[in-house]
């Protein structure tokens, strides 16, 4: 045990260290802070010990925070949400849901065994750790903090559901052995069938659908039995998975070899043994231009002067010119949203005329600040930028006056961009007015208008916050990772927003109302931030 607490110890000193150089890469970027921190801060020992203080309060906190998001967000705020009264029984619809997510979907794709990641290549390819113990202390490490993060959470999210602190330790206790074991499931199948279930795509989809299908059916007028709690009710499986779980857990800890596992899942080269070669890979596939983008087009930029294209008519021919080589590539996102939109047009049409019995408007308003997320995922605007900054900025960011001129080209992507998702805003409004039409048989208008009004600021919002957030971080390296904390942080904000909304569910209008005022006062803050931050952050990391 000794040798697992001490590799225990180096991880947590690696990840500090990543951690610790990231916020000084971040610091260095802020107004007026940024101007106090020196490149010499990377060697300073004193200084970076501090920030590794920090570094593992953030770790922590970063820890909890995600385990108290997910029992609010996914748990307890659409119970809370979707249940009329008190009446019903939602401890038990709490603890299905649990079961269904932590339980049948976590135990099948949050295998850390099988798990291809950096920390796992860099300790036993780059540092050399034994990979047995090197494995032994990742699952001590990632059980432990997993029942302390999840026990605090449901501890605190049970006060609101009367449930006892004790159960509630019991519940993530029984959940933490059931993982434990179903880790020995997943090493069981690949020693015996050479089979790493983790990185079966169609496997992996199909349990998340089933699982999450099975645990938010409940929350919706065809509801299934709350059969998560009943099984957590009863006693003779509880004890036979606490007993399994333990087992399982010195099996791992005390007579299991795993430089086998560890070797398939670490060979770096291979992007289909290694999941975050392959996203680079994928990302860098769907922004490649096609030979037919550039039929009778160099596709090199030409040598740039200040002189020949410092001026907004010059800008707009280069934009004109990046439109035209690569108007097959700009077009495709474009294309498969559309195509999308009238899938989900067709798809909500029909189960509105199916089920126009059971469904009402007001049942649906309650849901509208999703709107906010399904046009964040259906307008053009992160795909497109990183194209532009793949096949356009990259080699023009390094001259000062393509910077200092950024709101120039700001503001004539923006325009392109807009006119992009206009029409696929109205096009998406369109489609959801059937549906409404149907459940109202077209007697409510005024909704019709609201959601209207409301698709349209959204495409506005979501056309300029992509650009927007491009041009003032400029978060993509070369192999298009996004490793901005900042960005980050300001990119999250939307999710957040949406569970706000959800937790205070506004009127369709006052959503509207809220957002238009949002929206305006982000339309004349745009270019002020980008004349302010662009010069200096629209660079190549």
């Amino acid at each position: 045990m000794q040798g697992i607490f001490s590799t225990i110890s180096r991880m947590w000193q690696l990840q500090v260290i990543t951690l610790v150089n990231r916020l000084i890469y971040s610091m260095q970027r802020l107004p007026v802070v940024g101007i106090l921190i020196r490149d010499q801060t990377y060697a300073a020992f004193r200084t970076k010990r501090t920030l590794g203080a920090v570094a593992v309060v953030l770790m922590f906190g970063a820890g909890l925070s995600e385990s108290l998001l997910y029992f609010c967000g996914m748990l307890a705020l659409p119970v809370l949400l979707w249940t009329e009264d008190h009446s019903t029984d939602r401890l038990a619809l709490l603890l299905h849901m649990y079961f269904c997510i932590s339980g049948l979907m976590g135990g099948m794709t949050s295998a850390k065994v099988l798990e291809s990641n950096k920390m796992k290549y860099t300790a036993t390819r780059l540092m050399r750790m034994v990979p047995t113990r090197f494995m032994r202390a990742v699952l001590l490490h990632r059980y432990t903090t997993f029942f302390l993060y999840q026990g605090i959470s449901f501890s605190l999210v049970s006060v609101y559901f009367n449930f006892s602190i004790v159960h509630a330790l019991l519940v993530v206790g029984i959940i933490t052995l059931w993982r434990v074991l179903c880790e020995l499931f997943h090493l069981a199948v690949f020693q015996r069938m050479g089979i790493v279930l983790v990185q079966k795509t169609w496997v992996m989809s199909l349990t998340m659908f089933i699982a999450l299908t099975l645990a938010y059916l409940p929350l919706t007028p065809w509801g299934i039995p709350l059969f998560g709690a009943r099984i957590l009710d009863q006693e003779w499986l509880m004890t036979w998975i606490t007993l399994s779980g333990a087992v399982a857990g010195y099996v791992l800890l005390k007579h299991t070899d795993y430089s086998a596992a560890v070797r398939a899942v670490t060979n770096y080269a291979d992007p289909l043994l290694n999941t975050e070669i392959m996203l680079a890979d994928l990302q860098q596939r769907m922004i490649q231009s096609k030979d037919k983008d550039q039929s009778g087009i160099s596709s090199s930029i030409p040598y740039v002067s200040e002189q020949s294209i410092s001026s907004p008519e010059g800008y707009k021919q280069i934009h004109q010119l990046f439109v035209t080589r690569h108007v097959h590539l700009l077009h495709t996102p474009f294309r498969r949203r559309l195509l999308a939109i009238l899938i989900i047009g067709l798809l909500v049409s029909l189960l509105a005329f199916i089920f126009n019995d059971h469904i009402s408007l007001d049942y649906l308003a309650r849901f509208s600040p999703l709107l906010i997320l399904v046009m964040l995922n259906l307008t053009v605007g992160s795909q497109i930028c990183k194209i532009l900054f793949f096949h356009c900025d990259r080699p023009l960011m390094r001259y000062a006056f393509y910077r200092k001129d950024s709101n120039v080209h700001f503001l004539l992507r923006f325009k392109s961009l807009l006119n992009m998702n206009l029409k696929l805003g109205l096009l998406f409004a369109a489609v959801m007015s059937v549906p409404i039409l149907i459940l109202t048989e077209g007697r409510i208008i005024d909704s019709l208008l609201a959601l209207w009004i409301l698709i349209i600021t959204l495409t506005v919002f979501f056309s300029l916050h992509h650009l927007l957030l491009y041009y003032v971080f400029q978060p993509y390296t070369t192999e298009l990772d996004t490793n901005n904390p900042l960005f980050t942080i300001a990119s999250s904000l939307i999710p957040l927003s949406i569970v706000i909304g959800m937790f205070i569910g506004p009127t369709l209008w006052a959503l509207t109302a809220a957002l238009i005022i949002l929206t305006v006062g982000y339309l004349f803050s745009a270019l002020p931030l980008v004349r302010k931050y662009a010069p200096n952050n629209f660079r190549v990391k």
